[in-house]
């Protein structure tokens, strides 16, 4: 039997995929975390908490100079930090105006401007393969939230949120991106962008405010809820970051957005088993094309990959 020759570039894409389906499980845990009685905001705080918290002790324990940071990064890690409180609050105020499918649907567009800012700061080449690929991924991604049948109007302010997103998730995994590039140490930036987050969405609602919660929701159920809480702590935020992370070492930015594409696969199946939601022919056929596509630039970057390591 043949040995499988893997890439860094497959490596990375790999384990971009992995962090788009554990990213995939976000919007379930979510939905059980509400029904528990968790509010929305403090769910928002929980999210760069659990990175926090987790990484932190990751840190402590295993790698105490990880700690040590300079004031360039620090001020970017500050910076990050205060984009993804941002694009938590935006994301949701998209909402607010348009049916969520719509708001992932568009939010997608990102990868179009990560091309262009990959191509200024990285050199990145903008391709036909990668516009092909985002272009139909996201026809995948509108097919399997079913975003034909639920109707559009336009409303100003709400698409202004959208366009906020778009732009500021962007500049996000740039900025992530390069501080990779510069050696940071992703346990190290994953620790200092969640106490950012927390810092900066605190401004909005204390950390203390979430622990009172989480002790009302489980006087009110039971222990139980712990393990959604952590369920939600490590597969969603820890589990799909350290993937991503590990993903931007070897991948551009661009194609590590696509591989997210498989974020929509995985809620929707989930949605069928765990909620019993329906799933008409459009959305199978959105899911087998995002599959498609994830497993053609697999391919593709990892014979690339081994091309040039064969060079």
């Amino acid at each position: 039997m043949s040995e499988i020759m893997l890439s860094k570039k497959g490596l990375g894409f790999i384990f971009a995929a992995f962090a788009g389906v554990f990213w995939g499980t976000n919007g379930t845990f979510c939905a059980i975390l509400s029904r528990f009685g968790l509010s929305t905001v403090n769910i928002a705080i929980l999210a760069p908490a659990s990175n926090f918290l987790f990484f932190f002790f990751a840190l402590l324990f295993f790698n105490r100079s990880g700690f040590r940071v300079g004031w360039k990064s620090v001020a970017l890690l500050a910076t990050d930090g205060l984009l993804a409180a941002i694009i938590n609050v935006s994301f949701v105020k998209s909402i607010s105006y348009f049916p969520v499918g719509i708001v992932s649907t568009l939010v997608f567009c990102n990868v179009f401007v990560i091309m262009i800012l990959s191509r200024i700061f990285f050199k990145n080449k903008i391709t036909a393969r990668k516009i092909f690929a985002a272009i139909t991924a996201l026809i995948g991604i509108a097919m399997v939230l079913n975003v034909f049948s639920q109707g559009f109007k336009v409303n100003s302010y709400g698409l202004l949120w959208i366009l906020s997103t778009i732009l500021l998730w962007a500049f996000m995994v740039t900025i992530e991106k390069y501080l990779i590039d510069q050696g940071l140490g992703s346990d190290t930036l994953l620790m200092y962008m969640g106490f950012f987050a927390v810092f900066f969405l605190s401004l909005i609602s204390p950390p203390w405010s979430l622990v009172g919660n989480i002790v009302e929701v489980i006087s009110k159920n039971n222990c139980l809820v712990l393990l959604f809480i952590l369920g939600y702590g490590i597969i969603p935020q820890v589990g799909s970051y350290a993937f991503y992370m590990q993903a931007l070492k070897y991948l551009e930015p661009s194609y590590t957005q696509i591989a997210f594409s498989l974020d929509p696969v995985t809620a929707s199946i989930l949605g069928y088993f765990v909620f019993h939601q329906t799933m008409v022919i459009t959305q199978v056929i959105g899911i087998i094309i995002i599959l498609i596509v994830v497993a053609y630039i697999q391919i593709m970057e990892n014979q690339e990959g081994l091309a040039e390591a064969n060079s």
